[in-house]
């Protein structure tokens, strides 16, 4: 059975503003049988299909999906691409990989969704565009979460504070979330997964990445300790050095830890955590692309580093510390801070 049929009947027959009395009468069948085109439970006659479409002015490939199931495929393959260039950190390659398929497929909520994502800081006004475009067009659950997730940011970085924070208090909470409501209907392999990978896994990150936005509250060495008890609850969750994730959250933990000793003049501290980053750096990119992780809670499958695309510790490092003169122009001349460029120069 076709899966896209119904859907296009139902929709080019909106679009037409009709009924499905009138479509049955024009097509010359029974209101019940449009209806049960409409809900799946039976397909046109292949005789009637060239009907159905010239009445719509599409093609009978267009109405069978044809054209949306090669859109998909070549929307996932941009999406992809997208996911990788985010987990890096590298925004600016989003765009135009979206502008480049949109120029195809101008109405993909997903593309749109994904343009709005990467607008929110460069063009804010634009990316709130876009959100309440899909917002008021998209019937998709998923998409509309993190379209409305967007917005509330894109909304805070165009400077309207206040109608951010309105909106982001709309947001669903913790305890109505896939994750958590999940957690209490899954069972067996599924439900040891879905645990680690989007619970455990994402509520490490979630400290890791907290400690960032609230740092400047706190003193120098409370920076320090906050970075320290990071590292700590990512031993304390993955006792083994294996996973390539771990050891990139803490060497930007010891690289935190650094910036601020070399700020406040603690040369030979900030030394010492550099080369711990930079440690954390080599054994990151020595690991093998797929691991089997022996640590307790992430047992559920192999891990593969295929989401990190070329991405490497040391190269990325390195290139902060030949470049950051802010942090490390007053260390740069010293000989264990050249030890450290040549750890990661392999």
């Amino acid at each position: 059975m076709n899966l896209q049929l119904p859907a296009n009947i139902r929709k080019h027959r909106r679009d037409m503003s009709l009924s499905q009395e009138q479509l049955a009468e024009r097509l010359g069948v029974s209101f019940q049988t449009v209806s049960k085109w409409e809900r799946g439970e039976c397909m046109p006659d292949i005789t009637l299909l060239p009907r159905i479409a010239g009445f719509f002015h599409i093609t009978v490939d267009a109405l069978l999906g044809v054209n949306m199931l090669k859109e998909e495929e070549e929307v996932e393959v941009i999406i992809a691409k997208c996911s990788v260039a985010d987990c890096h950190y590298r925004f600016e390659e989003i765009t135009p990989l979206v502008e480049e398929g949109l120029a195809r497929y101008p109405n993909n909520f997903k593309l749109l969704t994904w343009q709005a994502y990467a607008l929110q800081h460069t063009a804010p006004k634009r990316a709130v565009e876009i959100c309440d475009y899909v917002l008021e067009n998209c019937t998709d659950s998923t998409l509309r979460h993190w379209t409305e997730r967007n917005r509330c940011y894109a909304l805070f970085n165009a400077g309207d504070k206040e109608k951010a924070i309105a909106a982001a208090e709309q947001l669903s909470g913790y305890y109505d979330t896939r994750e958590d409501v999940l957690r209490n209907f899954l069972c067996g392999d599924k439900l040891l997964t879905h645990v680690q990978d989007d619970i455990i896994l994402k509520l490490a990150y979630e400290f890791w990445f907290s400690i960032r936005k609230i740092g400047d509250s706190y003193t120098p060495d409370e920076k320090i300790a906050l970075y320290q008890k990071s590292n700590a609850v990512y031993d304390a969750i993955y006792e083994t050095d294996d996973l390539a994730f771990k050891l990139t959250r803490k060497m930007r933990n010891y690289q935190g830890m650094a910036e601020v000793s070399l700020l406040e003049g603690r040369t030979d501290d900030g030394l010492a955590y550099l080369r711990q980053a930079a440690d954390c750096a080599v054994r990151h990119d020595a690991l093998p692309q797929v691991v089997e992780s022996e640590a307790l809670l992430f047992r559920a499958h192999p891990y593969d580093r295929q989401y990190e695309g070329n991405f490497a510790a040391c190269c990325s490092l390195l290139r902060d510390l030949e470049t950051e003169d802010e942090f490390y122009a007053s260390v740069r001349e010293t000989s264990a801070f050249r030890d450290i460029l040549v750890m990661l120069q392999g």
